[in-house]
């Protein structure tokens, strides 16, 4: 059975805790809790976080997303602070992970020192840490994803393809296949762009004999109407 992340938004409370209650009936593993999805996800208010804490119950599995602002992923002395206190409140409120990611000023590879801070509060919080998809804008993927592991970073999410380009993980299938042979067992490495049923088996179908870590990250493709279909859930937890 595939592992599976369910991307839930919190912009409407109301709505946030029917669909993260429906992805935990179905059976998600976790969830990846993200505000202004149109922006490609950002902090959510600690109010969300904690309804989301209350909803998924006791599954080990609530992730948060800490990015304060859209743009880019280099950030001033203000801004790091501000993530920190960010990954503070939200372990204060129930979150078991945090996802985050922190490029140089040309964003394109991972400024070091700034994880290090994040990665070095993570640690003390017991939180699991993941690299969002900034990891799909540095140049040198793989010299990137040994860097992480040096990090000792629990998950990387990428669709293989260049961030900001609108295909899906099937376009990025080459270098999927070439980052999940090279993280083995020390990273998991977190497949999205536009993860459905289909293109997951396919995915599924070139990446099994590698033996490795690896899971699903999908957001609309299990959303009908604005919300979480349990049917789409099953079936993506049923890859195997």
């Amino acid at each position: 059975m595939a592992c599976l992340e369910v991307c839930i938004s919190s912009d409407n409370l109301a709505k946030m805790t029917v669909n993260i209650s429906s992805a935990y009936q179905a059976g998600a593993q976790r969830i990846e809790l993200c505000a202004a999805m149109e922006l490609d996800g950002l902090t959510p208010e600690i109010a969300a976080v904690t309804l989301a804490r209350q909803a998924f119950k006791d599954r080990a599995g609530l992730l948060v997303m800490i990015r304060p602002r859209a743009g880019d992923f280099h950030y001033d002395e203000a801004e790091i602070l501000l993530m920190l206190q960010q990954i503070q409140q939200v372990a204060d409120a129930g979150a078991d992970g945090v996802v985050f990611g922190a490029l140089d000023k040309l964003n394109t590879s991972i400024d070091m020192h700034t994880m290090e801070r994040f990665l070095s509060l993570s640690k003390r919080l017991n939180l699991e840490v993941g690299f969002h998809r900034a990891f799909d804008a540095i140049t040198d993927r793989e010299q990137a994803l040994q860097q992480l592991k040096q990090l000792n970073v629990k998950r990387v999410l990428t669709s293989g393809t260049v961030w900001g380009e609108s295909t899906s993980a099937l376009s990025g299938i080459n270098t999927l296949v070439k980052l999940i042979g090279l993280a083995k067992q020390d990273i998991e490495i977190v497949i999205s762009g536009s993860i459905n049923p289909l293109n997951a088996r396919t995915i599924f179908d070139q990446i099994t004999q590698l033996k490795t870590l690896v899971s699903f990250h999908s957001y609309s493709s299990v959303l009908t109407n604005g919300e979480i279909n349990q049917d789409t859930v099953k079936a993506l937890l049923k890859i195997d």
